[in-house]
């Protein structure tokens, strides 16, 4: 069965954290729904930008030079440059026909008997966690890489080759990390929508698999795992570290003393 519509839709990682209160004014047309997760601006029936509160920012059907205009708006909290953002493309299609039943979702789209807002709404929500995910992925993954440096230094040579400064900013940057992902990045419950359809619910649930929250989620969770117990290792060697400098300090302290005694007594 031929579609008889098809909306794109690009979802873009723009930030680790978004203002939505600071940023309500700075659009071009009035918010048509607002909360602190979430904001939305209406175009049209059929076209939408989503942004929310963790970064994430989802245009439906939305021209590229409206894109821009709206991405703008949000310059000040933008990744820099160098930093990679998640972005995906994504359809939705409406099919010729009615009917319970008819909502499918394949891989690189969502095809529906009937355009609504609630359809619109909830396959933007979870491409919006699926690309805030892949940004926390790239930064788990170089955070394990660097853990894994440590680790085979310790295992080769058996001590730690960097300079305090550095480690204290490894250990900074990890638990930066760690907060922001518990802080920004959730598992959501579903929408109120899904409570009142069940074609609703079924398409939320069949998108969420297909993008793999959940399985994404709990291995983000036990990558930070991984993390934590090495730095936490890391901080007791720099602890044990100190407090042998500190004993050898107070070891040449007390000699000196005592040659100075001897000294004084001849």
């Amino acid at each position: 069965m031929n579609p008889v519509s098809v909306f794109r839709i690009k979802a873009i990682h723009v930030a680790e954290r978004l203002k939505l209160k600071d940023l309500r004014e700075r659009f071009s047309i009035v918010p048509f729904e607002f909360s602190n997760y979430e904001m939305v601006l209406k175009y049209s029936d059929d076209s939408f930008t989503f942004i929310y509160n963790y970064g994430s920012v989802v245009f439906f059907n939305v021209p590229d030079e409206v894109q821009e205009r709206e991405l703008s708006a949000m310059q000040d909290y933008r990744l820099p440059a160098e930093h990679s953002r998640s972005t995906d493309a994504f359809l939705l299609e409406v099919l010729d026909a009615a009917g319970p039943g008819l909502n499918k979702v394949y891989f690189d789209r969502v095809v529906v008997s009937a355009l609504s807002f609630p359809t619109i709404k909830i396959t933007c929500m979870l491409l919006a966690e699926s690309i805030a995910l892949e940004y926390y992925e790239v930064l788990i993954q170089n955070l394990l890489e660097k853990t894994n440096t440590y680790s085979k230094r310790l295992h080769r040579q058996g001590r730690m080759l960097e300079s305090s400064e550095d480690l204290i900013k490894f250990i900074g940057l990890c638990l930066d990390t760690k907060q922001e992902i518990i802080s920004n990045l959730y598992i959501v419950d579903s929408p109120d929508e899904t409570w009142e359809s069940v074609e609703l619910d079924k398409m939320h649930q069949e998108l969420k698999a297909m993008l793999e929250i959940d399985i994404r989620y709990r291995a983000l969770e036990y990558k930070i795992k991984i993390i934590q117990e090495a730095v936490e290792v890391i901080v007791d060697l720099s602890k044990s570290k100190r407090e042998n400098l500190l004993e050898m300090v107070i070891i040449l302290l007390i000699a000196f003393e005592i040659v100075i005694s001897i000294v004084k007594w001849h």
